[in-house]
């Protein structure tokens, strides 16, 4: 008896299995995403290759100088000094955020006396706290 309940459940077991597979990799395909568009300038069709092959600049940062003129915790009265520096002197000007403090620097020096020039011409000019900071500043190479 034993024997033939075995053999039953061998058999009942052997009928459950087929060969059917449930899932085809051949047949895989994974969804496209959707990226998100982006609106920008250098995406349209209107703009060439050719323009930025043209272009050959190289941005370097090296260890210079920059004159610091002012420090403080808001933003706002960071900008509002730019706008005023700007008028006065015709030099890249920048906002550093350093914890809690915004930094106003202006110019990237590779001497230290062109930017003590500088510093004593914007001392004149009203700004008698600025200072010469020695910084990483960027460098742009032209090639021809």
């Amino acid at each position: 008896m034993k024997k033939l309940l075995f053999l039953a459940m061998l058999v009942s077991v052997s009928f459950c299995q087929n060969n059917k597979p449930k899932f085809n990799f051949d047949k895989l395909k994974d969804p496209e995403p959707k990226w998100p568009i982006f609106s920008s300038p250098f995406t349209s069709s209107s703009f060439n290759d050719s323009v930025l092959d043209s272009i050959k600049t190289i941005q370097i940062n090296d260890e210079g100088f920059r004159i610091q003129v002012f420090a403080t915790r808001e933003r706002a009265n960071a900008e509002r000094l730019v706008n005023e520096l700007s008028v006065l002197y015709n030099e890249k000007i920048y906002i550093i955020f350093e914890a809690p403090n915004y930094k106003v620097r202006i110019g990237n020096y590779i001497d230290r006396e062109d930017a003590e020039e500088v510093r004593s011409f914007l001392t004149n000019k009203g700004f008698p706290s600025a200072w010469i900071v020695r910084t990483k500043i960027d460098v742009s190479d032209e090639l021809n």
